[in-house]
C-alpha cells in the first residue's frame, strides 16, 4: 500500500516548541496552536531519519528546511527546500488535508534552515504566511496525487542558500540508472515516535522516471543494498543529483509516498519538479517581488 509520507505525532518533544517560542517571541507572538504543542506532554528520544541512513555534516546541504505545523492533536513534520530567501518548496499534502481537501491555516507553521538539526541555537525560525498548494494537486482521484507541490512563504527571508529546480523533461538526471541523494528529518523506522533532531540523508538510484505507472512521478530505490529509503517526515524534502562542480545540487524530484511501512526494498516515490517548475518559478518571483 502507498502511503504519504506526513508524520504526524500527538505529542512534541518537549525542547522544540519551547526553544521555537524562545526564538521567535521577541518579534512575533505564537498562535493558539503553537502555544497547546508546547503544553503537550514531551515524546520519546528523537532517533535517527532516513532509513538506514548517515548524519549530515554542516554545510553538507544547507538548502534543507525541517517545517512543522502545529495541530490541536500535536504536529504534522515534513522536510523541504529553500527556492528563494521567502519560499520554502514542499509538497501539497503537507499543507492540503487530504481528507476534506481543506488548506491548512499557515499560522500554525514554523519553518528551521540553516542548521542540521533544528535544536541548535544558531538555526533560522520563520513562521509563515501564505501556503500555496499547486492548483492541479487532487489527492484520492484517478491521477492518485499528481502534482504534490507546495510553496510556504515565510515572515522573514531566510539567510540560508537556495537549491536549484530542474526544469528540463530531458535532464540526464531523470535517466534510469542516475545516482542520486535523498534527504530529510523523517522516521528511521514506521514505528518511531518523536520528532527526528538531525537530518540524514541516504543515497539511491533513479529506478523510472515513470513511476508504478505515474506521469509526473520518479521512482528510486537504493540498488542493490535496497538498505535505505525514506519515511514518514520525510514528505515534501528532496532526491537531488549532481553532475559538474560548478552546477552544484540540483532538485530532480520531491518526495510523495513509499510502500508497506517504509520498506526500503520497493522503490520510493517522487514528483518531478520539471513539469511543475514553470509554476515554481513564476510564483516564486510574484512572492519575491512583494514587499
Amino acid at each position: 500500500m502507498k502511503a504519504r509520507l506526513t508524520t504526524i505525532v500527538a505529542a512534541l518533544v518537549s525542547i522544540f516548541p519551547l526553544l521555537l517560542i524562545c526564538v521567535v517571541s521577541m518579534a512575533h507572538t505564537p498562535g493558539a496552536r503553537a502555544k497547546q504543542a508546547t503544553d503537550a506532554v514531551a515524546a520519546g528520544p528523537a532517533q535517527a531519519s532516513v532509513v538506514g541512513g548517515k548524519q549530515a555534516t554542516p554545510g553538507q546541504f544547507p538548502w534543507m528546511a525541517f517545517v512543522v505545523d502545529f495541530i490541536d492533536e500535536g504536529a504534522i513534520a515534513c522536510s523541504g527546500t529553500v527556492v528563494a530567501p521567502r519560499v520554502i518548496l514542499t509538497a501539497a499534502h503537507c499543507v492540503v488535508d487530504e481528507q476534506s481537501g481543506a488548506l491548512r491555516d499557515a499560522t500554525g507553521y514554523r519553518v528551521v534552515t540553516g542548521v542540521v538539526n533544528w535544536t541548535e541555537p544558531a538555526r533560522q525560525v520563520s513562521e509563515v504566511t501564505r501556503l500555496i498548494p499547486y492548483p492541479k494537486f487532487a489527492s484520492q482521484t484517478a491521477r492518485d496525487g499528481y502534482g504534490d507541490v507546495a510553496l510556504l512563504v515565510l515572515a522573514t527571508p531566510t539567510t540560508a542558500p537556495k537549491i536549484r529546480v530542474e526544469s528540463r523533461s530531458s535532464s540526464p538526471f531523470l535517466r534510469i540508472g542516475t545516482h542520486a541523494v535523498v534527504a530529510g528529518w523523517g522516521q528511521t523506522n514506521f514505528e518511531q515516535e518523536g520528532f527526528t533532531e538531525s537530518l540524514m540523508w541516504a543515497k539511491t538510484v533513479v529506478e523510472s522516471s515513470r513511476c508504478e505507472g505515474l506521469w509526473g512521478r520518479i521512482c528510486a530505490i537504493d540498488f542493490p543494498k535496497a538498505k535505505a529509503g525514506i519515511c514518514h517526515g520525510d514528505s515534501g524534502g528532496p532526491i537531488v543529483a549532481t553532475g559538474r562542480k560548478q552546477h552544484g545540487w540540483i532538485e530532480i524530484g520531491i518526495t510523495e509516498a513509499v510502500f508497506d511501512k517504509c520498506t526500503t526494498r520497493r522503490p520510493q516515490l517522487f514528483t518531478r519538479t520539471d513539469p511543475i517548475s514553470k509554476w515554481i518559478n513564476s510564483r516564486i518571483q510574484m512572492i519575491e517581488a512583494q514587499p
